[in-house]
């Protein structure tokens, strides 16, 4: 499935409310505002200064790329030649690096738009200065500064292997780190039971257990990082109170509220011209034209503006599971037209007052923005579920052992991107586990999906997180119940997120 039709296609019908146009109520009184003719693209231009973009979300792209460069240097470690400790202190600068200017280095986007020319550059500074993910993280930095009111109900949970019985996010982030550091200077690569013998995995940053810490930090970043600041932090704020020109002596080109918008839209990681693709072309896999990787020069200046014409994070995941789906889902154009109304309103309003009725509509949009966003993130791990419950099934696990080294290393990978992504549904206030949406669904509800995964997977010996299986109980015994506890807790996101069945067995 792909988007047939634009917004601009259906625009031009469309009238904004509050601002020099019409609105009407809906069947609950509130009002329905809708998006102008004019408002196609995530583009708005300063009531405060001419000719200037009113649109400011440098450091969230920052952090995309922080975490892109992370994962990137992860993947190309390889085992032994390092003393122990020296990996970890490498991979701690994208975490902690402390991106002042002074110790700014050079940035890696360039693979991903290579050969085309990219701005700004090549330094993470180029972008914005002072920018590392520690200080974003839900929870704080684990002594007391930071994001330390955004970990909701002063709770972190779903793992617990090697942590302690208050943990914080970061410490989840820093015992993965902790792993890699171990299996890329052991000297040992992780080895393995496969029908005829012994195999051993290519794949440094996986684990006798079957965890791939590689996954594990990009998929809980995405989440703890940019889901947790955008939908418990930017989304939530009082927009009204924050309609004032921004900066130190009110000098920016855009309002307080204007700039927390787009801090939040920011981490979503759309481009500003995100409705003009296809699903294929968000996920880089588009067959022609200008947008078939995932950019598009919107402003036909001959470079990719890495802050507005490229697709990352999980942005590209709601194109994914709009492709996946069975019943024509569209969760990037709601997330974007959500996204892209809200902050209409706000450019519209400021230099004046926002109304009552413009105030509700923000906050209405905040929420489907976030909820549709977490929907994505819900059925990415629904996806992982499915592949989790079927890697034993094409090859097939036999004599309780794996088939092949594929079989071990895909396993791995599925498991941990499911567990990395779910782990991240526990960071926003509009969450059906968190704000009583759907009845007879809660908080303890996503605590039982996390506990049914596990801290590993369950092996083709029966064994999980080390633990062999019971006396009396059989390998495939153990198997074939984590493939129905795998089963509950798709149920349970089913129910939460009102997946249609058939997506849920499709995706």
């Amino acid at each position: 499935f792909q988007k047939l039709f634009g917004l601009s296609a259906i625009a031009s019908v469309l009238a904004l409310t509050g601002c020099g146009g019409s609105s009407s109520s809906s069947d609950d009184g509130a009002p329905e505002t809708k998006l102008s003719a004019d408002a196609t693209q995530y583009v708005f231009e300063s009531k405060f200064v001419d000719d200037e973009s009113a649109v400011s979300y440098g450091g969230q792209t920052t952090r995309h790329l922080l975490i892109h460069d992370l994962v990137g240097e992860i993947a190309e470690l390889s085992d032994g030649g390092n003393a122990p400790g020296d990996v970890a202190t490498q991979l701690d600068f994208y975490i902690r690096g402390g991106l002042d200017g002074t110790k700014d280095i050079d940035h890696s986007y360039a693979d991903v738009v290579d050969p085309v020319s990219y701005e700004p550059g090549p330094t993470y500074g180029a972008i914005s200065t002072g920018k590392d993910l520690v200080g974003k993280i839900a929870g704080g930095n684990g002594f007391g500064v930071g994001q330390v009111d955004k970990l909701i109900d002063e709770e972190f949970f779903g793992w617990t292997d090697g942590l302690d019985d208050s943990p914080l996010p970061i410490e989840l982030v820093d015992y993965f780190i902790a792993q890699i550091d171990i299996l890329a200077t052991d000297g040992n690569q992780t080895e393995f039971v496969i029908a005829g013998g012994t195999d051993f995995s290519a794949e440094v940053t996986v684990d006798s257990k079957g965890r791939d810490f590689k996954q594990l930090v990009q998929k809980f970043l995405l989440g703890a990082v940019a889901f947790s600041q955008a939908t418990n932090h930017y989304l939530t704020l009082d927009f009204d109170s924050l309609n004032v020109r921004d900066g130190d002596e009110s000098d920016k080109n855009y309002t307080t509220a204007e700039h927390k918008w787009d801090e939040a839209f920011g981490y979503f990681g759309a481009a500003r011209d995100y409705d003009d693709y296809t699903d294929l072309e968000i996920r880089a896999k588009g067959e022609s034209g200008d947008y078939k990787d995932g950019y598009h020069d919107l402003n036909e200046n001959g470079f990719i503006d890495l802050r507005a014409e490229i697709n990352v994070g999980n942005a590209v995941n709601c194109a994914k599971r709009d492709l996946g789906s069975t019943t024509m889902l569209d969760y990037t154009k709601t997330a974007f037209d959500a996204f892209l109304l809200g902050r209409e309103i706000l450019n519209n309003a400021a230099d004046g007052t926002l109304t009552e009725d413009q105030l509700t509509t923000i906050e209405a949009q905040a929420k489907i923005a976030a909820v549709t966003w977490e929907k994505c993130i819900a059925a990415t791990v629904v996806h992982y579920i499915n592949d989790v419950r079927d890697d034993d099934i094409g090859d097939g696990f036999t004599d309780n052992v794996f088939a092949n080294a594929g079989q071990f290393e895909n396993l791995a990978k599925h498991w941990s991107e499911m567990k990395g992504f779910a782990l991240g549904l526990q960071f926003s206030r509009y969450s059906p586990f968190r704000d009583g949406s759907v009845e007879g669904i809660n908080k303890d509800d996503l605590k039982q999906v996390l506990s049914l995964m596990g801290d590993a997977p369950v092996l083709a010996d029966g064994s999980q997180n080390g633990v062999a299986p019971v006396d009396g109980t059989t390998a495939a015994d153990v198997v074939e119940a984590y493939k129905t506890d795998l089963l509950t807790a798709r149920n349970i996101l089913q129910e939460a997120y009102g997946f249609d069945s058939a997506d849920v067995a499709g995706w």
